[in-house]
């Protein structure tokens, strides 16, 4: 059975212990949502703001010692997660920021909040100083890899923030 990258999402995190995922559904998560729905091998806490599920999973490392998975919608959704993910990043804690983005097709057509400016969807150059990797699959079958990647760079050497940006269709 081919899973949806949604799915692989909510397995991966599952198969490496992540215990809540946090974040707001919104149009830019549409797959990863549905993915969610129904499913018993991780818990959704949905937060008011994107800057506290950040701030949720920081504090819920630094009690437990073990990191969350947050997620956000497109353009500004993931841009309210930034002070969270800069603090993160400054005292070493481990968090797997998810972001939604436009279909890959979509690109740099300005739909769904993209955000533009040098570059077509070009949300994730705010993340560039402020986490230890980002990365954004083109396809579904990229995606087991990648977050394999992520999740071991978040917890290896200097521990810090990850993140990787889920177009609709790959999600």
């Amino acid at each position: 059975m081919r899973l949806t990258g949604g799915q692989v999402v909510v397995e991966t995190l599952a198969n490496e212990g992540v215990p809540y995922i946090v974040g707001i559904p919104g149009h830019g998560t549409l797959g990863l949502s549905d993915a969610l729905l129904g499913q018993e091998k991780l818990q959704v806490l949905q937060v008011r703001h994107e800057q506290a599920a950040v701030h949720l999973a920081d504090g819920y490392y630094r009690v437990a010692g073990v990191p969350l998975a947050v997620f956000t919608s497109i353009g500004p959704g993931a841009m309210n997660t930034v002070i969270g993910v800069a603090s993160c990043y400054v005292d070493s804690i481990p968090v797997l920021v998810l972001t939604g983005n436009s279909h890959t097709h979509m690109a740099g057509r300005g739909v769904l909040q993209e955000i533009e400016r040098r570059h077509d969807a070009n949300s994730l150059a705010v993340f560039e100083p402020i986490a230890k990797r980002i990365w954004r699959p083109t396809s579904v079958e990229r995606l087991p890899r990648i977050l394999q990647r992520a999740y071991a760079e978040m917890l290896t050497g200097r521990r810090g923030p990850v993140v990787v940006d889920l177009p609709m269709d790959v999600q």
